[in-house]
């Protein structure tokens, strides 16, 4: 069989499998943003989609999608400035690495992006000693409080899709 026709099979069976009940949607994945000293082949721009910020962050997620264990929506603010926001929680692994990154990364942002598009912004204010993000997330044509509840619902499906691949490969 020649290289070309095996892609071509692979490519089809790929595809078929993308759409099983079990293999999640979206996939979230928590980015940094980049340094100004980051050369231009380690970063990416990203443009979240209602404010149109444009974020260059690192070529590579701080925290993928299999270390995400769960998302809630939460209202935080004073209380005239109320606002919705998106709880993502950490497994162990994402949250010491986000500890120490967070040390050092004073002033950034966190960058949350599901299926290569942009959706969430997170400053790092202080360094996060406890596994929990909250970001601000974006969404074209839902008001902050629809945008939270609907990416909540969404990513806690897929975080259980993904646990559950990862049970069944260690048995």
């Amino acid at each position: 069989m020649s290289p070309a026709r095996l892609l071509a099979g692979f490519a089809a069976l790929l595809l078929a499998g993308c759409n099983s009940p079990d293999i999640p949607s979206e996939i979230a994945s928590i980015f940094v943003e980049a340094s100004p000293s980051a050369s231009s082949s380690m970063r990416q721009d990203v443009k979240l989609p209602v404010s149109e910020i444009v974020i260059p962050v690192m070529g590579r997620p701080l925290v993928p999608a299999e270390q995400i264990l769960g998302t809630q929506p939460i209202t935080s603010g004073d209380a005239d400035l109320r606002q919705d926001f998106l709880l993502v929680q950490l497994d162990r692994k994402a949250a010491i690495d986000v500890m120490n990154y967070s040390k050092e990364a004073i002033g950034r942002h966190f960058v949350l992006i599901v299926n290569d598009t942009a959706v969430g912004l997170m400053p790092i204010d202080q360094q996060i000693t406890d596994g929990n993000l909250i970001f601000h997330v974006e969404k074209k044509g839902l008001s902050n409080s629809e945008a939270v509840m609907d990416l909540s619902r969404r990513l806690n499906i897929s975080a259980l899709k993904l646990r559950k691949i990862q049970e069944a490969e260690r048995r």
